[in-house]
């Protein structure tokens, strides 16, 4: 044998031992729709994350129905195939699987859908199916149960029977997929979903012990913003400060992998800015997002929402609006700057939760109006009469104001208002100095602000 031959040979032979990178395989997804089933000509296909979807590819529906993507790997994950914002249907994408082949025989996607190819989503869709079939069988023993008598316990006893004999053939049915399929992708979500559930009510360490808030592919389900809720929950929290620890945790353990700390970012100041604490929105925007690390690292799309958010931060100088009136509108800066703190309190006259907090609201306001507090009422009514009842009722001591179109007030736009009761503090300059979440907050913070 020739020198340089017996040379390549070897060559090839050192080569097939050693460990190669894996080469990704490009992904087929394609399928057909009834040319005359919808009026859409374009399919999307979107991904998941946490329990948000955002569109990542769109193809043609072509004159016989026919779609295809373009071929591209995707990581594994739950998708979703959507003709609207209405017609989605759940798909699971696998670098493992090289070809999905769907065929829909009419709209909604999700009731006619048939997987030609795809183990993964042929396991899935199985189990809708007879989830499904458990859920109406439930849903309609419990509706004969409402309709039966009092004294009809045999009856109610069958009915029990019946719903919990349904609800234990689905549950056979999904141990018997995850023994079938041990290592997919679906397999893998089922068991992180039961660690989630089993750690419910512990302490946050038995979130991460059992779930990995580092896999992507975990991100790319609706079981991982559940993590972080169940987490966040089993903090017990008796004070805003440990949501700050709690949320630099999370972003730790998240951090191992890039897009899952991106998402967890993004995932924390969506919550907080909805729900509060405000505490641990602002300690959020200003340790990961405005910084120069920050700045480069997060999704544009985020920073420009946290510039949003910024604007009725405190610090911030709030909006001027104008408050309607019968005589003409009022500049809410002309009622700001006549005292030195002013609370800015957005309510509904039907809301239960605004009126349990109003009698504190008028102690406040009898406490400290003398020595420069106000208070602006600004309600997202649609009806004037309830507006005047609830002013009556009440015997509100300070101005209420309406435009008596909901939502779509200019105030709660500017406020960026998300549930009512809702509150400022404003000062003097009409600049954001609290935002207590109720009224005992509120009256804790003038008696240190207005000794």
């Amino acid at each position: 044998m020739p020198r340089h031959s017996a040379v390549i040979l070897y060559t090839l032979a050192a080569l097939s031992c050693a460990v190669l990178p894996r080469v990704a395989i490009a992904q087929r997804i394609f399928g057909t729709v009834p040319a005359t089933a919808t009026s859409s000509r374009i399919m999307h296909l979107l991904v998941s994350r946490g329990a948000g979807t955002r569109v990542v590819d769109s193809t043609r529906i072509d004159a016989s129905g026919r779609f295809e993507f373009p071929d591209h790997t995707y990581p594994e994950g739950f998708y979703h195939l959507a003709l609207n914002d209405t017609d989605q249907v759940d798909l699971i994408l696998n670098p493992r699987e090289k070809v999905v082949q769907l065929e829909f025989s009419g709209v909604p996607l999700q009731r006619n859908i048939r997987i030609l190819r795809s183990d993964e989503n042929k396991r899935l869709w199985d189990y809708k199916v007879v989830s499904r079939r458990s859920q109406a069988v439930q849903a309609s023993a419990m509706a004969e149960k409402q309709t039966l008598e009092v004294n009809d316990t045999r009856r109610q006893f069958e009915l029990d029977s019946i719903a919990g004999r349904a609800l234990e053939l689905q549950q056979v049915h999904l141990q018997a997929i995850m023994t079938e399929a041990p290592d997919s992708y679906f397999a893998k979500v089922v068991r992180a979903d039961r660690e989630v559930e089993g750690a419910k009510g512990a302490n946050p360490m038995a979130v991460v012990k059992g779930f990995d808030l580092s896999d992507a592919g975990l991100m790319r389900s609706s079981v991982y913003d559940k993590a972080v809720i169940t987490f966040l929950k089993n903090i017990h929290a008796a004070s805003e400060e440990q949501f700050l620890s709690a949320s630099d945790s999370l972003i730790s353990y998240a951090s191992r992998d890039p897009e899952c700390k991106a998402y967890m970012i993004d995932h924390l100041i969506d919550l907080y800015s909805t729900y509060g604490p405000d505490m641990a929105l602002q300690h959020l925007i200003d340790r990961y997002v405005v910084t120069p690390e920050g700045v480069q690292q997060i999704d544009p799309a985020l920073r420009e929402r946290v510039q949003v958010l910024l604007k009725v931060g405190v610090g911030a100088i709030g909006a001027d609006v104008d408050l309607p009136t019968p005589t003409g509108p009022v500049p809410l800066r002309s009622i700001v700057e006549r005292g030195r703190y002013t609370a800015l309190f957005f309510y509904s006259s039907t809301c239960d939760h605004c009126h349990q907090e109003m009698p504190i609201l008028k102690e406040a306001y009898s406490a400290f109006h003398a020595r420069g507090f106000e208070i602006v009422g600004i309600a997202l009514d649609a009806d004037s009469s309830e507006f005047t009842k609830c002013i009556s009722e009440e015997a509100l001591p300070w101005p209420s104001y309406s435009e008596f179109i909901g939502w779509g007030a200019n105030a709660v736009k500017a406020y960026q208002v998300k549930a009512t009761p809702w509150l400022y503090v404003l000062d003097d300059h009409m600049r954001i100095v609290a935002k207590p979440t109720n009224a005992t907050i509120l009256r804790t913070w003038l008696d240190e602000h207005m000794r």
